[in-house]
């Protein structure tokens, strides 16, 4: 499975945009701030629907946008893979106080806006996509699951353009804990053809599926930086992927998608990026 990595985007309170992150140094923490009152932009929304999403449903459109407009795809051209360990958690964890009250009402707003493809349905409606898209809870795999959901909708002969979404909130009360990922979004738009002339700013990396296998040495944590939900930081394996496609550009290597951990021999999918991955077919 092969195709060209076109365009990224990216939303955290720290890095409004792919451009902010790198001018920052690449940090390995999105976070790292107050989140309070950091509301991404989302301004592919209109305003009635903008005011009652989440924040992590505006982080995806936001980097959703950006990662288009890098590679060169129209909106309303392109299949939306959405993958999040916890979907929409806040909403979530609210509803579940107002059903705990039995004086309390149900928003009804809250509760279509509770579901794991809640982002994906104001995507479509407000680009006019008519493709198919897809929202997955993978837990400790989110990257690998979704990068590979992507480039299999290519490989079938699906829409030529896909954009993969990586997206969490940080966790409310009572679920909160150190460890755990920052609210983030970030965008991979991955395209069956380069952009060519065309499209000169996009990254247009060559990228090919392919299978590793780990040994015992990983040992049998549930995974890397695993809460006591066992679902570990979807930014650990984001972050080198990020950082080799936006900042080390050159050369060719394999990067893995997940470092989840298992008993035993096991088998992940990485990303071959750059010379050796071939011409996308």
């Amino acid at each position: 499975m092969k195709a060209f990595l076109r365009g990224v985007g990216l939303w955290s309170p720290t890095a409004g945009t792919v451009a902010s992150w790198l001018e920052a140094g690449a940090p390995a923490d999105l976070g790292g701030v107050d989140e309070a009152g950091k509301r991404p932009p989302a301004d592919l929304l209109h305003s009635r629907l903008r005011r009652r999403t989440s924040t992590l449903t505006r982080a995806a459109v936001t980097a959703l946008v950006e990662a288009c407009t890098a590679g060169g795809a129209p909106l309303d051209e392109c299949r939306i893979v959405l993958a999040s360990s916890y979907g929409e958690i806040e909403t979530t964890v609210d509803i579940l106080g107002q059903l705990a009250d039995p004086e309390g009402p149900v928003s009804p707003t809250k509760f279509h806006n509770s579901v794991h493809n809640t982002a994906t349905g104001y995507m479509s409606i407000a680009a006019g996509n008519r493709w198919p898209s897809t929202a997955l809870a993978a837990g400790s795999r989110a990257l690998e699951v979704g990068v590979l959901e992507a480039l299999a909708g290519l490989a079938a002969g699906g829409p030529q353009r896909v954009v993969v979404i990586l997206a969490e909130e940080r966790l409310p009360a009572p679920f909160e804990r150190e460890d755990a990922d920052p609210t983030f979004a970030v965008a991979l738009h991955f395209d069956a053809e380069a952009g060519g002339e065309a499209c000169p700013e996009s990254l247009d990396l060559p990228v090919e599926l392919c299978e590793l296998e780990l040994g015992p040495e990983h040992g049998d944590d549930a995974g890397v930086g695993a809460g006591a939900d066992g679902i570990a930081s979807t930014l650990a394996d984001l972050l080198p992927l990020l950082r080799r496609v936006l900042v080390d550009r050159e050369g060719a290597d394999t990067v893995a998608l997940s470092q989840a951990r298992t008993r035993g021999h096991a088998r992940r999918w990485g990303l071959r990026i750059g010379a050796g991955a071939g011409e996308a077919s």
